[in-house]
Formats: C-alpha cells, structure tokens, sequence
C-alpha cells in the first residue's frame, strides 16, 4: 500500500493497494517489479512525500524503504528481506512439472482500493497500528489454460523469453505480484505479473511468471 501526503500531521492523503505479495519464507517476501520498484518511490503528483507498506495480517504492518527491495526487472520480479521472521503460513515453491487444465488459484487484492486505517503521526511520517482490508480481498480460480514463452515490451514491464502461464481466468488490476497456486498440492507455481486488456481494471486475461524463473534468481 502507497500514501502520498505533504507534510507531517496533514490531513489530506491520497492513494491505497498498489498490488499484492507472497512469502517464499518467513523473512522473503517476493513482489510484482511494476508494482515494487525503486523508481517509484516518488508521491502522487501533487504531494511532496510518500510511504509504503506490507500489511501482512491486520495488526502486522511493515514499512517498506527503497532499500530494502532487490529487483529482478528482466522477470519482472522484486524481493524484499525482511529483518526478522513473522509467524506467517508459508506455501513450499513447486518443482513439478505443470499440466494444461490442471486447476490453479490467485490469491490477491484490488488495486486503488483504500482499507480501513488506524493511523497516528510520528516524527518522521505516518504510522499504521492495524488494517481491515477484508472489501479490498480479490481471488480467483480455474484451470492452467497453456504455458508460454513470454515476451513483453510495455511501459512497466519489459521481459523477454521468460516462462510463463496463462490462467482460464480473468480479474483485476491490483492482482499483480500474489500468488498463482497449483490446487491439488497448495504449492506456489508462479507469480501473478501481466493483465490484459492493458489499460483496463478488470482484466480478461491474466499471465503469471514462472516460479521456476524466480527460483533461479533466488
């Protein structure tokens, strides 16, 4: 989650989810690149500073800082290291080999979409002490509809010849960077990256990078 404000105890504030984010362990957080990256650590335009957060659970929030993130642009791909464990569920990462039609589910949220806030200021920003994000909350389901080789020359992402699977199913911007998970195990099979139509919030097609790719980087 981003929120942009102009000074220390405004009142004004704008922003929400950006995307979503899964655990690979339970101090590694991985990320969609277009939606986590250093370049945009910028405010909204019309506000002069910004922050950002993991909300994990409804009382386990952790700022985010620029340099906390690893990018890995090339899978559009971003890692952040956590300095302590969190007692979290973890899925394990597959390793088998994917079946087209096997059923598969998206864990994830809307994007713009504002939660519930408990909110003070400190002296150096804002401070977050719990969420309630259940309205923000955007899962979906089916099958693996094929496995590509992926290509893409866009304005926030650009990979090439990357491994990649579509889903049977469309959603919603915001989506990006959760899990896309195999069913019959519960194991993590990709990451959420690419929604088409492009430039529209509900998307009709939906394409998840490889776990495998991100493995090799990790």
């Amino acid at each position: 989650m981003k929120l942009s404000y102009n000074l220390i105890g405004d009142s004004s504030l704008t922003g929400g989810i950006c995307g979503s984010f899964f655990f690979i362990n339970k101090n590694t957080i991985v990320t969609a690149n277009h939606i986590l990256n250093k370049n945009g650590f910028k405010p909204n335009e019309g506000f002069k500073k910004c922050q950002f957060w993991l909300i994990i659970q409804p009382k386990t929030i952790i700022e985010v800082k620029e340099t906390d993130l690893i990018e890995h642009p090339d899978i559009d791909t971003t890692i952040i290291r956590l300095n302590k464990d969190y007692p979290v569920t973890v899925r394990k990462l597959s390793s088998k080999d994917l079946t087209i039609g096997s059923a598969c589910f998206t864990e994830g949220f809307v994007g713009g979409k504002m939660p519930q806030l408990d909110v003070k200021w400190g002296l150096n920003g804002l401070i977050i002490s719990s969420c309630t994000y259940e309205n923000t909350v955007a899962n979906e389901n089916g099958t693996i509809k094929s496995k590509k080789i992926m290509t893409v020359n866009a304005n926030d992402i650009k990979i090439k010849n990357v491994n990649g699977i579509e889903t049977s199913y469309g959603g919603v911007i915001g989506m990006s960077g959760g899990p896309l998970i195999d069913e019959e195990s519960d194991e993590i099979i990709g990451l959420m990256s690419i929604g088409l139509p492009q430039d529209e919030q509900v998307k009709t097609s939906l394409f998840a990078i490889s776990i495998d790719e991100i493995l090799k980087k990790i």
